[in-house]
């Protein structure tokens, strides 16, 4: 049985990397900034092995507290996010900085509170990237898809850096199903059109592939893409 942290734990990708690893027999601790009633939710459906655990990636004192709670940990889930669609030309600095603050500063800063733990555990670190980051985007994503190439070159780096202890990969998502995106959105039948395997990708495929990153001793310094092929297309 293994000790899982999954930040954003209760968004759509995070509770179905909860659920995964909770039906193995894991334990999760399922971090959460602004969505507590979420996580509690969450817990009450999976049990006790899930723990939530308050968390704001943007206050190192936050951060610095919820990992010292934590007794052991052998895989840590980087999955916080955001996006947001603004053209380049119309972009304020302060969003260009809200992006990178949370998509990348606060995964460094979780990463270093954690990185004691898993040298302990010989554990692993999988950090959520982005298609974004491997092609140019969907339109008015710049900020978003730089922020997510960041996650890709970190994890690289951090991979060299903690090894041979610690593992570093990185898994690249496409287009996740979700509920605003019926059939008639745009942007779903833009993607099924080029996708090879003509879907969205469903959010437990992800966490197929990073429960796989977390097994696989042989894996550092990856990032593996996610998309039903659509970057083939």
């Amino acid at each position: 049985m293994k000790t899982i942290l999954v930040s954003g734990g209760s968004s759509t990708l995070g509770s179905a990397i909860c659920r995964h690893f909770i039906a193995r027999g894991d334990r999760v601790l399922c971090a959460y900034h602004m969505s507590g009633d979420q996580a509690r939710r969450l817990s009450e459906e999976l049990g006790p092995r899930l723990r939530p655990l308050a968390l704001d990636l943007q206050d190192p004192d936050s951060v610095r507290r919820a990992v010292e709670s934590i007794e052991t940990l052998d895989v840590l889930v980087n999955n916080s996010g955001i996006l947001s669609e603004t053209a380049l030309g119309e972009l304020p600095l302060e969003e260009w900085r809200r992006i990178f603050a949370v998509n990348v500063e606060g995964m460094v800063l979780l990463s270093q509170a954690c990185i004691p733990l898993l040298r302990s555990s010989s554990g692993a670190i999988v950090n959520i990237a982005s298609i974004n980051a491997l092609h140019p985007g969907f339109g008015k994503t710049v900020h978003y898809d730089a922020s997510k190439g960041a996650v890709v070159s970190f994890t690289q780096s951090l991979a060299a850096e903690l090894a041979p202890a610690v593992r570093v990969n990185a898994v690249a998502p496409g287009l996740l199903a979700a509920p605003h995106l019926d059939t008639t959105h745009p942007l779903r039948r833009r993607y099924e059109e080029r996708a090879l395997l003509r879907s969205l990708v469903e959010p437990d495929e992800v966490a197929k592939a990073v429960a796989l990153l977390c097994d696989c001793r042989a894996m550092t310094g990856q990032t593996i893409v996610v998309d039903g092929g659509y970057l083939a297309g």
